[in-house]
């Protein structure tokens, strides 16, 4: 009989002890419950911890109609994706890409003529997007790995001849016929540190 309590007690130790696990994973957040945050409060937090921080970049932009190197802060939310462009420290406009259009520094227009007068006629009206965000390009056609496991796309398309990497940090897309690139990469501080005197 003695073996059999403790046995029982263990038993309903550990099942307790499993329940009131399952209870607080099931909570949204612990921090939560005890700052007696509303679910709406809480539900806010979660969707902002789901969009992305805005990250410091160092920007290449190449085309017929803009050019730009400098630095670049890349913000993205469910909504928007927006590039904002520094030149000597200061801001001089941002690329904003929404779902229907897309904003060059003050002029928005919708997405496939846009996209069309950026890259020229080999485009679609989601490229911009795939590149800020680091996605396949024109369906993943080409797509190899290639070294320090980057993504390479290298494919030829109404006569040019495309490439287009990406890896954590670095994203670059050319047009070797037009010479049409945007390059993007992660700016550190701490890699790229200022020249010392």
């Amino acid at each position: 009989m003695p073996f059999y309590k403790t046995f029982l007690n263990k038993l309903s130790l550990v099942f307790g002890a499993s329940l009131l696990c399952l209870i607080l994973a099931s909570c949204a957040s612990l921090g939560d419950f005890f700052l007696n945050k509303s679910p709406k409060e809480s539900q806010k937090t979660n969707i902002q911890t789901q969009t992305q921080k805005p990250k410091f970049k160092l920007v290449y932009i190449k085309t017929a109609m803009f050019r730009f190197y400098d630095y670049g802060i890349l913000d993205v939310e469910p909504n928007e994706i927006k590039l904002e462009l520094f030149q000597l420290g200061k801001s001089i406009g941002s690329i904003r890409v929404k779902k229907t259009k897309i904003c060059f520094l003050n002029d928005c227009a919708p997405k496939w003529p846009a996209a069309k007068n950026f890259f020229g006629k080999v485009s679609y009206g989601d490229l911009f997007d795939d590149i800020l965000l680091g996605k396949d390009i024109f369906g993943g056609i080409g797509k190899q790995i290639g070294p320090n496991d980057a993504m390479i796309q290298r494919f030829q398309k109404s006569g040019e001849i495309i490439f287009y990497e990406r890896k954590p940090g670095h994203v670059l897309f050319r047009n070797m016929s037009t010479g049409v690139a945007i390059s993007i990469d992660d700016y550190d501080e701490v890699t790229n540190p200022p020249e010392q005197e």
